[in-house]
Formats: structure tokens, sequence, C-alpha cells
């Protein structure tokens, strides 16, 4: 399904270019392992390759969407709706799932719901937690690197294509 130079996303949204594929022996005997180097700057060391089992790179991994999908996802913004009020301890378990489920319109969804949150919770003069923000963050970084790719322009241009297309300034 995967071949070299192919660009695919891991379990937890973020995006590597598959370098190489190496026999490795990490105790069960070798096999042949994609080596995948991050596309993008992460808090990984330098130097940072993750190896992923050919036979499993299916399960493990995705490919980065198409212009179409990209655009798709975009207009849907509007009409997705949010995720019911989750209490903060079950929040971060409720959204990891989501996440690594690797559904793009689940992922968007949480960002609405993150970010209507947050607009709720400075109404109300109250905080948005730490871990709310870095999430938020944190999602938005990873939806903006796949449509950056899917779409071929910069990172740096993506809310501002969202804007224009949507008029909305939340992604």
């Amino acid at each position: 399904m995967f071949k070299l130079g192919d660009k695919v996303i891991d379990k937890s949204g973020k995006i590597f270019e598959i370098e190489n594929i190496e026999d490795k022996d990490f105790g069960a005997g070798p096999e042949p392992y994609f080596v995948l180097k991050p596309f993008f700057d992460y808090d990984f060391n330098p130097g940072y390759h993750a190896y992923i089992p050919v036979s499993r790179a299916d399960v493990l991994l995705r490919p980065i969407m198409n212009k179409e999908e990209a655009l798709e996802l975009i207009d849907s913004f509007e009409r997705l709706e949010t995720y019911p009020d989750v209490s903060p301890r079950e929040r971060k378990v409720y959204f990891t799932k989501v996440i690594a489920s690797g559904d793009r319109f689940d992922l968007l969804r949480v960002i609405k719901t993150l970010s209507e949150y947050r607009e709720e919770r400075l109404r109300e003069n109250k905080p948005f937690s730490d871990f709310d923000k870095r999430l938020l963050q944190n999602l938005t970084m990873l939806l903006n690197h796949e449509i950056s790719l899917a779409l071929s322009i910069p990172v740096s241009e993506v809310s501002y294509f969202i804007a224009n297309r949507t008029g909305n300034t939340v992604i």
C-alpha cells in the first residue's frame, strides 16, 4: 500500500515520510520495516526515525488526504456538530480516542468543540485549562500540516486559505 517517498500519518496524527525499508530484528526475528522520518518539526530529538513493520503499516499508518478530501473537510466545518459536554476528567481520554481513530471529520469536530468551549469560558470570565489549550493548539497544528500538504500550500497560509474559503477563523 505504501512506498518510498510517501507521506503518511501515524496514530498520533504526526506526518512522516517513508525514507527507506530495512530488515530489523526487534526480538521476533528479522522483518522488513518502513523507516519514517518526521516531515515537520515536532518535539523529536534531531535525527529521530520511527520504524513500522511493513506487514502492519496499513493498521498503524494512513495516507494524507488528497486535495478534494481537504476541501470537503474545510467546507464541512459549519455543518459539523460539536461533541456533547464531557467532564474535564473524561475529556482527555475521550478526545484521545477520537484522534486515534484517524477520522478527520471527528478531529475537526474536536477542534470545533474546544473552540466553542474556549469562547464560552471567555464569556463567563473563566479560564480555559492548559490541557485544553495545548490540545486545541496541537490538533489545529496537525490538521494544518495535513491540509498544507494536501493543498500544496505553506503551513503559514492554511489559516488564511480556510478563512477566505469559509469566512471562519477558528481553524
